[in-house]
């Protein structure tokens, strides 16, 4: 875990990387071997998307507080109470989104809880 601004900065750079990372390794077919790794990897990435809002509200929070506690500026010279209330509206909706998308995940993974990857033998004409 991270108590210092360098360190929370390594780790969302690490989360961005292994999005990166997982993106090459599922381009071609040998990223993924059964239906149950394309389970385990839906179920991972909604858990990890489920995560989001509270580090974003904690984000939002941070942004507030150090506006209110006056250490906050432009590069411009104007007050950056606009800037952190129109960020807040995009955090706002992005922690609803990352909620969708967890729940979203859930669902796909849910979806492929009785798949194999053994094709039935059975006709299904019959």
């Amino acid at each position: 875990m991270s108590d210092c601004p360098d360190g929370t900065l390594a780790l969302a750079r690490c989360a961005a990387e292994a999005i990166r990372s997982l993106n090459h390794a599922t381009l071609g077919e040998d990223g993924l071997d059964q239906p149950a790794d394309a389970y385990e990897v839906l179920g991972e990435l909604s858990l990890a998307a489920s995560r989001l809002p509270q580090l974003l509200g904690q984000v939002g929070t941070w942004l507030a507080a150090a506006l209110a506690g006056g250490r906050l500026g432009c590069d411009d010279g104007t007050d950056p109470a606009a800037a952190v209330s129109g960020a807040w509206l995009f955090i706002a909706d992005a922690r609803g989104s990352a909620a969708a998308l967890a729940r979203d995940l859930q669902l796909a993974q849910q979806q492929l809880a009785a798949v194999n990857g053994s094709p039935s033998r059975k006709d299904p004409r019959s």
